[in-house]
């Protein structure tokens, strides 16, 4: 029977699939529409169709986001989310579904109940071999990190749904925190904040699309965006104009708070690591790293290096494409966690 290694990065904003020997074939937004048929759900979307419906869809059709925080909250959404996407990266040539083998990446400190949930889930699909690491682990192997070497380095990775940071060496994590801060609190906020002032009720969805166009973290930013939505007096349709130094201290604050975590992990270090940080610098990924200004403001704040790779996005489950052509990396980091 075929088979096909691929590694997984099921995160609260986004999916991301890599299969070996293709590179990543799936980035989609982690959400599931389904349509309610006389009170089972059908699935109706899933990915960048059914993300485009939040805020769209007529009322017998409800958006479901299964992963909330970094964490798994819908199964049976989840399952249902996971096996369309792995439909999708199905090559037509295959009559029969192959046998699956699959890296995943999970938050730190996960618990025994969350893995046999995330193994349930994932098994559901038709994944037989289950491979679970630190996502934190993947990202950095992702970033080129020497995670191997006596001082791998210190990574924050900044998702959707929450941060972890963590000081790696020897193929394990020294030091370390997850905090639930991420892309989708801040869009959050930045509704609240669009509500407050203008009086102007906006979609999660166009509020996302707002923070991608004009948000920063650059002071007296000149950029502006049309934001349209319901006025909360009237209940008419209106369109307003919106500055991005309006919503710059929102942003801020969110940032500051992960900046403020990033230096309490490495005040719990040992002096020596202190100095190979000093000397390193900070790697930042995740979607959350591609905020503009956001290397000059953790520079300025914690009188650090900050490099913010490339493909800062797609660090862990490139991390996670590595480590399924390097058995040896891979049996090294799984004998630290």
């Amino acid at each position: 029977m075929a088979r096909m290694d691929i590694a997984l990065d099921l995160g609260t904003s986004y999916t991301s699939i890599f299969v070996s020997g293709e590179g990543i074939v799936l980035h989609e937004p982690s959400v599931i529409a389904y349509f309610d048929d006389g009170g089972r759900r059908r699935t109706r979307a899933v990915g960048n169709e059914a993300y485009y419906m939040m805020g769209r869809a007529p009322e017998k059709t409800k958006i479901v986001c299964p992963v909330i925080d970094g964490a798994i909250k819908d199964p049976d959404a989840c399952s249902d989310m996971l096996g369309e996407f792995i439909n999708k990266i199905l090559p037509e040539s295959y009559v029969i579904k192959p046998k699956i083998r699959c890296i995943v990446g999970v938050p730190m400190g996960i618990t025994v109940e969350d893995r046999e949930l995330y193994e349930n889930v994932l098994m559901s699909v038709g994944i037989d071999n289950i491979v679970m690491v630190n996502s934190i682990m993947l990202a950095a192997i992702g970033s080129d990190m020497p995670v191997s070497l006596s001082f791998g380095g210190i990574l924050a990775s900044i998702g959707g749904g929450m941060t972890e940071i963590a000081v790696l060496s020897l193929g394990g994590i020294v030091t370390g925190c997850g905090i639930n801060i991420g892309g989708d609190m801040i869009d959050r906020a930045l509704m609240d904040r669009v509500s407050g002032i203008y009086r102007l009720n906006a979609g999660r969805s166009v509020i996302r699309g707002v923070k991608e166009k004009i948000c920063s973290l650059i002071r007296n930013d000149c950029a502006t965006a049309s934001i349209s939505g319901i006025d909360i007096e009237t209940k008419n349709i209106r369109t307003q104009a919106v500055p991005a130094d309006m919503l710059y201290s929102v942003v801020f604050d969110y940032y500051k708070n992960i900046i403020d975590s990033i230096e309490s992990v490495i005040n719990s270090g040992t002096p020596t690591a202190a100095a190979e940080i000093q000397k390193s610098g900070i790697v930042v990924v995740g979607g959350g790293a591609q905020m503009p200004g956001l290397d000059k403001v953790m520079s300025r704040l914690l009188k650090l290096n900050i490099t913010i790779p490339h493909d800062a996005a797609y660090a862990t489950v490139l991390g996670g494409g590595r480590a399924l052509s390097d058995p040896e990396l891979l049996d090294d980091i799984l004998s630290h966690q």
